[in-house]
């Protein structure tokens, strides 16, 4: 069963985000994971959502993800990520 990260993320520092998008976009790939939309919202039709860009990622298996969640390698680029933006992030099972 694939595994989805869905993520909304709100840019604070443009130079940073990009930085750390050039270095985790190589490394989800090399861990199996493949980016499979990015989107920027349009407009809530019911409800309200967060605003900001919408990531989705899918990985094989919830192993293979958790395999790039939690390494080393991520969690050296997380105050990099944070400096550039902010969001919310969510697992889902296809």
């Amino acid at each position: 069963m694939s595994i989805l990260l869905v993520a909304i993320m709100q840019v604070k520092d443009g130079e940073k985000l990009a930085e750390y998008r050039k270095v985790v976009g190589p490394m989800v790939r090399a861990r199996g994971g493949e980016l499979v939309v990015k989107a920027k919202k349009q407009e809530d039709l019911k409800g309200i959502s967060d605003d900001g860009d919408l990531l989705i990622f899918r990985f094989a298996d919830e192993a293979t993800f958790r395999s790039w969640w939690d390494s080393p390698e991520y969690a050296e680029l997380i105050p990099l990520r944070d400096a550039g933006s902010s969001g919310v992030f969510t697992l889902y099972t296809e």
